[in-house]
Protein backbone atom coordinates (compact mmCIF):
# COMPACT_ATOMS: atom_id res chain seq x y z
CA UNK A 1 0.00 0.00 0.00
CA UNK A 2 1.51 3.53 -1.13
CA UNK A 3 1.34 6.45 1.18
CA UNK A 4 -1.95 7.99 -0.28
CA UNK A 5 -3.27 4.61 -0.37
CA UNK A 6 -2.80 4.43 3.46
CA UNK A 7 -4.04 8.70 3.90
CA UNK A 8 -7.29 8.18 1.92
CA UNK A 9 -7.77 4.50 4.18
CA UNK A 10 -7.49 6.57 7.42
CA UNK A 11 -9.62 9.58 5.81
CA UNK A 12 -12.61 7.29 4.96
CA UNK A 13 -12.78 5.47 8.20
CA UNK A 14 -12.33 8.75 10.34
CA UNK A 15 -15.46 9.38 8.17
CA UNK A 16 -14.95 12.99 8.49
CA UNK A 17 -14.39 13.27 4.43
CA UNK A 18 -16.01 12.17 1.29
CA UNK A 19 -13.44 11.58 -0.56
CA UNK A 20 -15.21 10.68 -4.62
CA UNK A 21 -11.18 10.67 -6.79
CA UNK A 22 -12.23 14.05 -7.79
CA UNK A 23 -12.40 16.40 -4.88
CA UNK A 24 -10.21 18.92 -3.95
CA UNK A 25 -8.83 16.89 -1.23
CA UNK A 26 -7.89 13.62 -3.60
CA UNK A 27 -5.92 15.96 -5.30
CA UNK A 28 -4.08 17.18 -2.04
CA UNK A 29 -3.38 13.83 -1.33
CA UNK A 30 -1.85 12.83 -4.76
CA UNK A 31 0.05 16.12 -4.53
CA UNK A 32 1.53 15.04 -0.81
CA UNK A 33 1.88 11.26 -2.54
CA UNK A 34 4.08 13.09 -4.70
CA UNK A 35 6.60 14.38 -1.85
CA UNK A 36 6.34 11.67 0.39
CA UNK A 37 7.14 9.22 -2.45
CA UNK A 38 10.57 11.06 -2.85
CA UNK A 39 11.12 10.73 0.91
CA UNK A 40 10.14 7.44 0.78
CA UNK A 41 12.61 6.40 -1.66
CA UNK A 42 15.23 8.70 0.11
CA UNK A 43 14.76 6.40 2.94
CA UNK A 44 14.62 3.02 1.14
CA UNK A 45 18.08 3.96 -0.68
CA UNK A 46 19.74 5.25 3.19
CA UNK A 47 18.42 1.92 4.54
CA UNK A 48 19.98 -0.22 1.66
CA UNK A 49 23.24 1.13 2.05
CA UNK A 50 23.16 0.85 5.67
CA UNK A 51 24.51 -2.52 4.71
CA UNK A 52 27.02 -3.82 2.32
CA UNK A 53 25.32 -6.30 0.77
CA UNK A 54 22.33 -4.37 -0.17
CA UNK A 55 24.15 -0.91 -0.62
CA UNK A 56 23.89 0.94 -4.40
CA UNK A 57 26.79 1.44 -6.55
CA UNK A 58 27.67 4.90 -5.05
CA UNK A 59 27.73 3.70 -1.32
CA UNK A 60 29.71 0.37 -2.52
CA UNK A 61 31.94 2.49 -3.72
CA UNK A 62 32.45 4.03 -0.44
CA UNK A 63 32.20 0.09 1.12
CA UNK A 64 35.09 -1.05 -1.20
CA UNK A 65 37.13 2.32 -0.46
CA UNK A 66 37.10 1.44 3.21
CA UNK A 67 37.32 -2.25 3.04
CA UNK A 68 39.15 -3.42 0.16
CA UNK A 69 41.14 -0.55 -0.73
CA UNK A 70 41.21 -1.18 -4.48
CA UNK A 71 38.35 -0.43 -7.28
CA UNK A 72 36.20 -3.42 -8.71
CA UNK A 73 34.84 -3.44 -12.03
CA UNK A 74 32.65 -6.60 -11.43
CA UNK A 75 28.95 -6.46 -11.28
CA UNK A 76 27.33 -4.80 -8.28
CA UNK A 77 26.19 -8.20 -6.15
CA UNK A 78 30.11 -9.48 -6.59
CA UNK A 79 31.22 -6.42 -5.21
CA UNK A 80 28.66 -6.73 -2.86
CA UNK A 81 30.03 -10.35 -1.73
CA UNK A 82 33.74 -8.81 -1.71
CA UNK A 83 33.06 -5.98 0.70
CA UNK A 84 30.41 -8.54 2.93
CA UNK A 85 33.79 -10.88 3.07
CA UNK A 86 36.16 -8.29 3.71
CA UNK A 87 33.46 -6.93 6.81
CA UNK A 88 33.51 -10.85 8.22
CA UNK A 89 37.10 -10.88 9.05
CA UNK A 90 37.50 -11.41 13.38
CA UNK A 91 40.51 -11.00 15.52
CA UNK A 92 42.44 -13.55 16.39
CA UNK A 93 43.94 -17.03 14.42
CA UNK A 94 43.40 -17.47 10.89
CA UNK A 95 41.89 -21.20 10.75
CA UNK A 96 41.48 -22.84 7.75
CA UNK A 97 37.50 -22.77 7.58
CA UNK A 98 38.39 -18.96 7.52
CA UNK A 99 40.08 -19.18 4.41
CA UNK A 100 36.94 -19.24 1.83
CA UNK A 101 36.02 -16.07 3.20
CA UNK A 102 39.55 -14.70 2.98
CA UNK A 103 40.27 -15.79 -0.62
CA UNK A 104 36.33 -14.25 -1.37
CA UNK A 105 37.32 -10.89 0.33
CA UNK A 106 40.32 -10.88 -1.71
CA UNK A 107 38.27 -11.32 -5.20
CA UNK A 108 39.80 -14.94 -5.04
CA UNK A 109 37.66 -17.53 -6.44
CA UNK A 110 39.84 -20.82 -5.20
CA UNK A 111 41.59 -23.13 -2.86
CA UNK A 112 43.78 -23.07 0.23
CA UNK A 113 45.89 -25.44 1.70
CA UNK A 114 48.93 -25.83 4.06
CA UNK A 115 52.29 -27.07 2.90
CA UNK A 116 55.62 -27.27 4.18
CA UNK A 117 54.50 -24.51 6.77
CA UNK A 118 53.38 -22.38 4.26
CA UNK A 119 50.06 -21.45 2.81
CA UNK A 120 49.61 -22.54 -0.81
CA UNK A 121 46.82 -20.28 -2.49
CA UNK A 122 45.38 -21.99 -5.85
CA UNK A 123 43.28 -19.30 -7.55
CA UNK A 124 41.04 -20.79 -10.38
CA UNK A 125 39.77 -17.07 -10.81
CA UNK A 126 40.67 -13.36 -9.77
CA UNK A 127 36.79 -12.38 -9.57
CA UNK A 128 36.51 -8.16 -9.82
CA UNK A 129 40.39 -7.51 -9.08
CA UNK A 130 43.80 -7.64 -10.91
CA UNK A 131 45.98 -10.29 -9.15
CA UNK A 132 48.65 -7.33 -8.01
CA UNK A 133 45.16 -6.11 -6.48
CA UNK A 134 44.18 -9.68 -4.36
CA UNK A 135 47.97 -9.89 -3.06
CA UNK A 136 47.53 -6.91 -1.44
CA UNK A 137 44.19 -7.39 -0.29
CA UNK A 138 45.91 -10.81 1.12
CA UNK A 139 48.70 -8.88 2.41
CA UNK A 140 46.35 -6.85 5.36
CA UNK A 141 44.37 -9.98 5.92
CA UNK A 142 46.28 -12.94 6.72
CA UNK A 143 48.84 -12.94 10.06
CA UNK A 144 52.14 -11.22 8.94
CA UNK A 145 53.86 -14.31 10.42
CA UNK A 146 52.21 -16.38 7.75
CA UNK A 147 54.08 -17.25 4.91
CA UNK A 148 52.10 -17.64 1.47
CA UNK A 149 52.19 -17.65 -1.79
CA UNK A 150 49.81 -17.72 -4.92
CA UNK A 151 49.60 -20.49 -7.72
CA UNK A 152 47.88 -19.43 -10.78
CA UNK A 153 45.85 -22.55 -13.07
Amino acid sequence: MDCVENMRGVLNAAGAYKLTGDSAIDQELEAYGVGLKAIEEQAQRLENDLFAVTAGEERLGVWERLYRRQPSWADPDTRRRGVAAALSRRGGPVLPGDMEGILAAAGIRGTARIEGGRLLIHAEEYVGVTETEAHKILGRMLPLHLGWEIENT
